[in-house]
Formats: structure tokens, sequence, C-alpha cells
């Protein structure tokens, strides 16, 4: 055997070779991701049987059909599909994040992210030459030789090449998961305040949005991948501020919202309904300044993977809301408002002046209904007559609080009842929330309340984040001995009864305001739908997928309506839903939501009520009563 002979006797057969697994971040083109999906299934020693049947067990189908199909279209694979067949291939989590770092490099033309290396030099032809087989195997010999040499060096700038490539790739994915909340998926953004937004449907680790909302959302998980197994689920989206942070306006109420919203959820989802319904928890951050990027990504679930048919929720009366709303709207979104009470933040779009929000609905009593409700009782108050108005018109932001400017004006409009009181001395005052000025300026005002005038009323239209502050500094005024009434709106079920200010008989301060929804009325026998809140109530006081609520979470009221405004939208797109089985369109979801009316009611937890069709304001068969907490004087 000649030495050439020799030196290629131990090549392997091309028939015999065992695939590689490919390197995503080495991906160029559509082409060439296709063609690493492909690789990466026979690396894996995959058919397209076992690959579904994998998909399955994850939690949905990947039929043969499907991947043949996406893989022969001369495009990019839709993001969800590559995420669900890297997954079906077993995959773990580090690998994942390099694929999805790919897609997002070849979507947006930047890829490749890193460049191959060669792997090695051709061997040289050998001359052909009658000098005789001995210069042959000379020659033969000095060129393997030098070709071993090279080989050598080549191999070892390759293991560098590769142990740099690993390190940057391992960088790469830190990167990545500390921009998205320590995790894989990119609908979640770490902002610069620490906060967590975006969306999750729950995988995403339970404790994303915060301790408070681990029960919660490690149900939603659970419910969630039970959804995903059935064919042609839908999905929802509950839009809110669900993190806590220094200008936050919720009080804590976000996890009261999301445990209501899973409640609703999880009796939507028994039995043989159709279709399923997935909830995502779609957070704009505490300040709600991220309602932008989280609103775009929702935009884009509304196609055949995701299947978005409604959001609910809809955050605070305030203008990032109003802004999310109206986008939203332009890409022909279901909203279902479940604590927006704000007037005119409705269909008509008229609060800020602005285009009308068409497919938005709302199931909370707005501000003008509330105090209407409040005129009423001060009628058999004859005794207070005096008000002066306290007012903020900004969010910590800086941007409008639609929700105090609201009460604001309701509290001077003539159809609400409450003006005469007003105009008694004529005494109103601003404060700001921004940059701590809060404190100092309520401290102030508090003491302007004593003087010739001494009002026995005030009309607070302000947060209720602010209401302890405020009656701290009433309790603490010279004229402290006069009893004095805080006028307010629903905001103030979070208020603590066991505040000292509320409870000190030598300085007498109540607070009057109408709750959205209130245990104690709805459970009392003179309301005629307490069957429908005990029904609700018991399902939320259940143990879902071996997580358990608080009872007393109830008592804010948030529970209760972010429950309806779920229990509005599956309706909707239940009634919307033809033929059987078949996910309806948003249009035909969205008319349906202007078609609760006359005898089409929604038995909702807080009563039964229905849409007016012209506003999209909530109708109740009855109404809201008043509550009066503290120390009312003699």
């Amino acid at each position: 055997m000649t030495l050439w002979k020799r030196a290629s006797a131990g090549r392997p057969d091309p028939k015999d070779t065992v695939p590689t697994a490919p390197d995503p971040l080495t991906i160029g083109n559509n082409k060439e991701f296709r063609d690493a999906l492909v690789s990466l299934r026979a690396y894996k020693q995959l058919s397209l049987e076992r690959l579904n049947e994998a998909a399955t067990k994850a939690g949905e189908p990947l039929p043969a059909a499907t991947v043949s199909a996406t893989l022969s279209r001369d495009k990019l694979p839709a993001l969800k599909f590559v995420t669900q067949y890297v997954q079906a291939c077993g995959l773990n989590e580090s690998e994942f994040a390099s694929w999805e770092a790919a897609w997002h490099a070849v979507e947006q033309g930047r890829a490749p992210l890193h460049r191959p290396r060669r792997t090695g030099l051709p061997l040289p032809r050998l001359p052909r030459s009658a000098r005789g087989r001995w210069l042959i195997a000379l020659a033969t010999a000095v060129v393997v030789t030098a070709t071993a040499g090279l080989l050598w060096r080549e191999r070892e700038q390759d293991h560098q090449a590769a142990a740099d490539a690993a390190n940057k790739k391992q960088d790469l994915i830190a990167q990545q998961h500390k921009r998205q909340c320590g995790t894989p998926n990119p609908a979640l953004l770490t902002t610069a305040n620490g906060d967590c937004a975006g969306i999750t449907d729950g995988s995403d680790g339970h404790a994303i949005f915060g301790k408070g909302l681990q029960p919660a959302l490690a149900a939603l998980d659970a419910e969630n991948r039970a959804v995903t197994r059935t064919p042609g689920y839908v999905t929802v989206a509950l839009l809110a501020p669900l993190t806590t942070g220094p200008k936050d306006l919720t009080g804590g109420r976000a996890v009261h919202q999301v445990e209501g919203v899973f409640t609703a959820l999880h009796k939507a989802n028994e039995g043989d309904v159709s279709p399923k319904i997935r909830l995502v928890l779609a957070n704009m951050g505490s300040d709600e300044k991220n309602w932008a990027a989280v609103v775009d990504r929702l935009k884009t679930m509304t196609g055949p993977h995701d299947r978005l048919r409604a959001v609910t929720g809809m955050g605070l009366s305030q203008q990032e809301s109003i802004d999310a709303a109206r986008s939203l709207s332009n890409a022909a979104i279901p909203m279902v408002g479940d604590v927006i009470t704000a007037d005119g933040f409705d269909l008509t779009g008229a609060i800020d002046q602005g285009d009308k929000i068409a497919g938005l609905v709302r199931v909370a009593p707005n501000v003008s209904a509330q105090l209407k409700v409040i005129s009423k009782n001060l009628r058999r108050r004859p005794e207070l007559t005096t008000a002066a108005l306290i007012s903020t018109p900004f969010t910590p932001n800086g941007t409008p609080d639609l929700y105090t400017q609201s009460l604001a004006n309701a509290f001077q409009n003539e159809e609400a009842g409450l003006r005469p009181h007003l105009d008694k001395a004529s005494i109103s005052f601003e404060f700001d929330v921004r940059d701590g000025a809060a404190k100092t300026s309520l401290s102030t005002i508090s003491k302007n309340l004593c003087g010739k005038v001494t009002p026995d009323l005030v009309f607070f239209a302000g947060r209720a984040t602010y209401l302890p502050t405020f009656l701290e500094a009433l309790h603490k005024r010279q004229c402290r001995t006069t009893p004095i009434t805080v006028v307010t709106g629903s905001d103030a079920a979070t208020l603590d009864r066991k505040l000292p200010a509320l409870n000190d008989p030598s300085a007498p301060i109540s607070v009057l305001y109408v709750p959205l929804a209130d245990p104690s009325q709805l459970t009392n026998k003179t309301n005629p739908d307490r069957t429908l809140f005990q029904t609700f109530a018991d399902e939320f006081d259940r143990t879902h997928h071996g997580q358990k609520f608080d009872a007393d979470h109830l008592a804010s009221g948030w529970a209760v309506m972010a429950h309806d405004a779920f229990l509005t939208a599956s309706l909707a797109i239940r009634y919307a839903t033809d033929p059987p089985r078949t996910p309806p369109s948003l249009r035909a979801v969205a008319a349906q939501l202007y078609l609760f009316d006359t005898t089409n009611v929604i038995e909702g937890a807080s009563g039964i009520f229905r849409i007016d069709p012209r506003t999209g304001n909530r109708k109740s068969t009855h109404d809201p009563q008043a509550v009066r907490i503290g120390t009312p004087g003699p």
C-alpha cells in the first residue's frame, strides 16, 4: 500500500457521517435558518412523528404537515413555531436562547451573530512525474507532514475560536436574559427602575411580577398548560400595572385583580366548552410608562398562533391607559375595562376630546354615577353644608391623572348635585404629587381649612394612596375638634380602617365614598343578586391547581370587577364563535360587547348589568350604596 493510500485509508465514508449540531449563531438568512432546523432534527435523530409526539407532550401538537409546509416556505418561520420545534427537539433553556437570539437577528437583518471559521485546509494535489516512486513517496511524506502541522495549528486556533465563541454566546445569553427579567422570553423587559414589564403566560417564573402574585401565576401556569393542549383555544390578555414601585397607584390591589381574573378564567374553562381560553398577563409597569411596548406586542398576538381575541383591565384612569386603549382600538382589538371609572373614558373618547375608542366597554360604575349616590346620602345630613375642594391634576409621572380630574369636574358639576356645598365657601386647593411634594402640600392645605369659614366637608379629588397622609394632616390641624367628612371616589376602598386619624373621638374624621364592589353590601339580603356574588366568593375560596387565594382580597372590590370584566369578554367570545370550535374574528367579538342590552344581561359577581351600546358604560339593575368609615362626630 502506498503512502498516499495509507494516509487516506482512515477517512470516513460520507454516507456514514453523523450529522453535527447546527450553531444558530452562525445562521445568516431565512434559508439557512430553515436548513438549520432540519439539521437540528437530523442531529437529534427525530422523525417527524416523534417530533410531533414530543411537542404534543409539551403542550401543543406539531403535525408533520405543518413542519413540512413551514420549512418549505421561502420565509423565516414564526417565532412561536421555532420555539415549539426546538423545545420538541429537547433543547435546554440556554440552547433555546441562542436560537431565539438568532431568529431576532435574522428578522432584523443583523445576522449572523457569529461568523464561522474555516475548519481545515484542502490537501494539495500530488505531482505526477516519471522521476520514480521514491520521489512521489518523498513528496507525499513531506506534504503529509507539512499538512499535519498546519492542521494541528489550525485545530488549535479552532479550539480557541470555539472557546471564544462559546464565551461570547454565554455572554450574549446572559445579557439577553438580564434585559428580559432573567428569562428567555423576549416579551418581557427589565425596566430602568428594575421593574419587570411585558407579557407572560405564567411559564416564565411565578415570581417575576413580585411575591404577591406568585400563587396566582402558579395557578395560571398550570391552567394555561391544560388549555393549550386543546385545539382552537383563544387568548385573552389582562393589561394593567401589575408590579409595585415608587410611583405605584394601585396600592397592592393588582394581586386582587389577577386573582379575580383567574377565578373567572378557571370557571369559564370548566366542562366541554369551546373555545377554551388562555390568559396572559400584560404588565405596563408600576407607572404604566411601558404601555407602548406592551401594547405593540399584544397587537402581534392576534394571528393564528396566539389568537388574541380581547384585552381586559386597561389600567388606571390616566393618560397612559387612554393612549393604550386608542392604540388597541386602531388594531380592532376588543377591550373590557375593569376598574377604570373616569367620566368619558369610554367608547366616546370624550375624556380628552380625542378620537372615539371603538371596541371599549367597562364594567365599573363611573365617577358621576358614584357622586350621585353621595349626593343622595348628603341630603339626609342637612347639618353638612360647606365643602372645600382639594384636587391634584397629575400623576407622579407628570401626565394628566384623568381619574382625579374627572372627580374634580364631577364635584363641580351641577348634575351630580354636590355643587351647592362648594358654592357656600368657594374654598379650593390643588396639591402636587410629583417629586415628593404631596406630604408637605397636604399638610399646609389642612392648616388652611381652619379659619373664618371652617368647612365640614372636603371633596377630595385625589388618589387613595395620598389619603392617609391627608387624614393625618387633618388630624393635626388647629381646629381638629370640628367634625369633618372627606368625600371621595371608589379608590378609598383601600383605606386601612384602623388608621389613628379615623379612630379619635376628640378629632372626628370620617370618609364617605361609593365602593366598586363591597362584600358586605353584595352579601346583604337587600341585594337581589347576592347569590351571584356568593357563587363567585365560593369559587375564589377554592384551591386552584394547589394554590389558595386570601379571602380578604375581596374587600377592595378589584377582584370582583376584574372577574366581571373577564366574564364579559369570555361571553362575547363564546357568543361570537360560529361554527363551534372555530375561533371568532376580532370584529365578531367586539360586536357582541355592544349587544349586552335589554334581556341579554351579564350576571356578574357585582350584580346583573348591561352595556350601553352608545357609550360602552355599565348599566346596573340597582344602585350601589355609599360607605362611611371613621368617627363621624356628634
